[in-house]
């Protein structure tokens, strides 16, 4: 029944879901073909093939499994709909449909792997029992890596791997190791890899690496130079699954080796992050899949088999064993402030130059038609100025350079890399430094997720005034078809100083035709010497932050690791100005960028713009730092309590997260509650923070 064109729109509410759920946005083939098409915003469409054969040797697309190949198919599609409405899609295809999408796959996966201990031929999704969608559960909360979980990619690949070198003539393996000592060394990491269970000796992985050499098995890898080649592994291992035979696997350093090929990608090991239990999954991620396996359900409606409606609703409240909910950690306070510091002095003193450096580089290319990483030295110093010259700029960058006459990838060595990082050698790594230094000051003083500021676009990020910054609100899209909603925010002049010498650089490279339009606000220039820039996605904003947080050589911990900053921990720290301003006596920054005069008013703000358990983390920790460098006293009953129900009477010797931990323990328990008390006298509006018991200590 098609409805008249006004109320058209209710179509898809009265469409039989055997109909409805025949088509998606991404998939781009008929539904009955025995191999999709689909397309997730990818740049070329994918591939997924229903051609699988189950255990009892027929194929997923014979007669015979007509209704497992169909209900398979419908799930996959409802997946990725919205769940609370079936009748549209989710969001951004790049963020909620992707992830639902791997999910689905992931568990068809799961199902055809145990297609015989499920007798998936036989009795088809009809078939699965509670226990069955239990156990499936318990398979997926075992381990954070799917690839484990599911997949148990280490078992299998050591298995591949020894039966290859079986297989292989020896003759030609000892040859190999003759011919590449590469691939014949084992290094101490090698040795101490053994945590990832490929139970691999190190006397036999030489061998095994040579027999994959002479398979051609081998390809690039960043972070490790040549590894196994997963997705080729994958195809043959994998071949009953639909998803995981195309997907790439993680690598063992074991199997690895490398030449020239730069091992590293930063200074050192970072400091944690994040608090919580590793190994098993976390609660979001165990929802995800059990909401995903809910969706089985659907099938009922379409008339297909499935599971028995009381096992499905009885697995949605399946609840197993979990990793303790972890949380952000809070970076010292001190380290804070003086990397933002150094962020504003680096703009001032050098932000301009650098941008006009590479505008300069980039403008001599393209009138001569050569490449920025062929060049000599004195050519380049030549093109960029004395300026850059005196900083101390000598090629385009580190890691893609000409050695007499000859274009080289590497890196090099790591502590001569990043000496020559720190004295600014690469201009290509000067200006992702840079880029960084921008991000760290704006990611401290907007206090938006990472996804909204990877997101800012160059020609519509600040309004006409220059005074707020424009930008997608993430998790806005419930009843708006997945559009994000627009918001603006103020911003504070120096933060829109270094943005707009960010806008200025991309619009001449545009006008100059390196770009051909404006990207997102943080893209990249490419570290490997091509004439493009990268998109701004949550790694290259990562990237930068560590380009940022190596070269200014932010602390390292007892454990050898540097502190990375990452801005959900930014993202706490705008709500601790606050409470660090107001301590000094003047909120005249925040009272600026803000708009308002009364410090209630500034708090009013940011309890709106902050996450609860953001503002959360920001009280507990502000307090912690206050006890922790002697102002027990300023909260008394507090640090009584801490003192009586934790045995610490000498709070500075108590780490700060630590003691972070035990407050934030007691505000989750509602024993504590953190607020600013605001009060007027004879000089103003100012505000004290109190720590205030809602239980007796008795």
């Amino acid at each position: 029944m098609n409805l008249p064109p006004d109320i058209s729109f209710l179509n898809a509410y009265l469409a039989h879901p055997k109909d409805a759920f025949r088509k998606a946005r991404w998939l781009l083939s008929n539904f009955d073909e025995s191999v999709w098409l689909y397309s997730l915003d990818f740049k070329k469409p994918k591939k997924i093939d229903w051609t699988i054969k189950l255990s009892d040797g027929t194929l997923l697309t014979s007669a015979s499994n007509k209704s497992l190949l169909e209900g398979l198919k419908y799930f996959l599609i409802v997946s990725t709909r919205n769940h609370a409405d079936y009748s549209s899609e989710t969001n951004a295809m790049q963020g909620q449909q992707r992830k639902r999408f791997a999910i689905a796959c992931q568990l068809i996966d799961l199902l055809l792997l145990n297609s015989d201990r499920y007798q998936l031929a036989k009795y088809g999704l009809g078939g699965l029992t509670l226990g069955n969608l239990k156990e499936m559960l318990d398979t997926v909360a075992s381990d954070t890596v799917v690839s484990e979980s599911i997949y148990n990619w280490p078992t299998k690949l050591r298995s591949f791997c020894l039966d290859l070198l079986n297989r292989t003539d020896p003759r030609l393996v000892d040859s190999i190791l003759v011919s590449n000592p590469a691939i014949a060394t084992i290094s101490y990491d090698d040795e101490e890899d053994d945590e990832n269970g490929l139970c691999i000796s190190p006397i036999i992985a030489p061998r095994i690496r040579a027999a994959l050499y002479a398979n051609k098995l081998y390809i690039r890898n960043q972070n490790h130079g040549w590894a196994p080649d997963s997705i080729a592994i994958s195809k043959i291992v994998y071949s009953e699954c639909l998803w995981g035979r195309t997907r790439a696997k993680p690598a063992f350093s074991i199997l690895c080796y490398r030449d020239e090929y730069s091992p590293f990608d930063r200074e050192y090991d970072g400091v944690r992050v994040t608090t919580g239990q590793r190994g098993r999954v976390p609660r979001h991620m165990y929802t995800d899949f059990r909401t995903t396996l809910y969706n089985l359900g659907v099938l009922h409606e379409i008339g297909l088999p499935a599971p028995a409606i009381e096992d499905l609703l009885a697995v949605e409240k399946y609840d197993v064993e979990l990793a303790s909910q972890g949380k952000h950690r809070t970076l010292p306070s001190p380290m804070i402030f003086k990397c933002l510091r150094q962020a504003i002095e680096f703009h001032l003193s050098s932000g301009s130059e650098i941008v006009n450096g590479f505008c300069r580089l980039v403008l001599h290319c393209k009138k001569h038609s050569i490449s920025a990483a062929n060049l000599q030295e004195k050519e380049l110093v030549k093109i960029v100025g004395q300026k850059l010259y005196n900083l101390g700029v000598r090629e385009y960058g580190l890691s893609a350079h000409v050695v007499a006459g000859k274009r080289r990838r590497s890196k090099g060595e790591k502590a001569r890399y990043y000496n020559r990082l720190r004295t600014n050698r690469g201009l290509t790594e000067l200006l992702r430094i840079y880029i960084g230094s921008v991000q760290f000051a704006a990611g401290i003083m907007m206090a938006r997720r990472v996804t909204e500021l990877c997101n800012l676009m160059t020609d519509t990020c600040l309004d006409d005034t220059e005074q707020w910054l424009i930008f997608s609100n993430a998790k806005s899209t419930r009843n708006l078809f997945g559009i994000r909603r627009k918001i603006a925010r103020p911003i504070e002049p120096i933060t829109v100083d270094m943005i707009k010498n960010l806008i200025r650089m991309q619009k001449i490279l545009v006008r100059i035709g390196f770009l051909d339009k404006t990207m997102t606000l943080f893209a990249s220039p490419h570290l490997k010497g091509l004439p493009e820039f990268v998109e701004s996605d949550k790694a290259t904003y990562n990237r930068n932050l560590n380009f940022f947080c190596d070269y200014f050589e932010t602390p390292v911990n007892d454990l050898n690791q540097r502190y990375y900053v990452r801005q959900h921990q930014l993202r706490r720290f705008f709500a601790m100005l606050f409470f660090y301003c107001g301590s000094f006596g003047t909120l005249d920054t925040l009272q600026w960028m803000l708009g308002h005069n009364d410090p209630s008013h500034v708090w009013h703000y940011i309890t709106e713009s902050t996450d609860g358990a953001v503002l959360q983390g920001a009280k507990a920790h502000y307090v912690a730092e206050m006890i922790h460098q002697g102002g027990a006293e300023d909260f008394h009953d507090l640090s009584e309590l801490l003192k009586s129900r934790y045995g610490s009477s000498d709070f500075c010797l108590i780490d700060t997260n630590d003691l972070e931990d035990r407050i934030q323990e007691l505000i989750t328990e509602g024993i504590v509650e953190i607020e600013p008390e605001f009060f007027t006298d004879e000089t103003g509006k100012h505000f004290h923070v109190v720590a205030k018991l809602k239980v007796s200590r008795a």
